[in-house]
């Protein structure tokens, strides 16, 4: 069944839903630029084994992509699920987008 075929409380419950995922998929986000990077800072300087030469491992270029290409494509869907979670509300609620524009229009003719 389409969405257009859904009761307005079920679009409701399905926007909840997509600001759920956007809001779950951002924490997630943050715990692996914040959190990660820092913790195996912190474990590698506990261990004395810490070295910023990047040239010795030949895979420090490629891990660093694959890293940047999954956050940004953990950033997109963010993006993305928050944007189709508020056009549902905003099907939904048609009215209350800019209620002081719709209550001040005036007719042109």
């Amino acid at each position: 069944m389409k969405n257009k075929k859904r009761s307005l409380r079920a679009k409701e419950a399905h926007a909840e839903q997509l600001l759920k995922i956007s809001t779950s998929l951002l924490i997630a986000f943050l715990l692996v630029v914040l959190v990660v990077p820092l913790t195996s800072i912190a474990s590698m300087i506990f261990n004395g084994s810490i070295s910023f030469n990047f040239a010795q491992d030949g895979n420090a270029p490629w891990l660093a992509f694959v890293f940047l290409a999954i956050e940004t494509t953990l950033l997109v869907l963010v993006s993305k699920t928050k944007k189709w979670a508020l056009d549902i509300y905003d099907e939904i609620y048609p009215d209350e987008i800019y209620p002081d524009e719709i209550n001040t229009q005036t007719p042109t003719s």
